[in-house]
């Protein structure tokens, strides 16, 4: 469980940092809320992960990613 939340932690934090660094100035949002935006996105996808009762840590990662990448998309669509 707490390694699950760490890993979240990481790809949400990872996915905010690279969403703010290839999109630059872009973006009307800091990177504060680029970073969060990416660790909220990930935990959706850990919690659907969880939900879907996934015990396998890739997939749960791949989860994680993916929650982080669309609520990113999201963000820029919006901004």
């Amino acid at each position: 469980m707490i390694a699950t939340i760490i890993m979240g932690l990481i790809v949400g934090l990872l996915g905010g940092f690279f969403m703010k660094v290839s999109f630059g100035g872009s973006t009307l949002v800091g990177f504060i809320v680029c970073v969060l935006v990416g660790i909220v996105g990930s935990f959706i996808g850990g919690c659907l992960g969880s939900a879907l009762k996934i015990k396998n840590t890739v997939l749960q990662f791949v989860l994680d990613v993916v929650g982080a990448c669309l609520l990113i998309a999201l963000l820029k669509v919006i901004f």
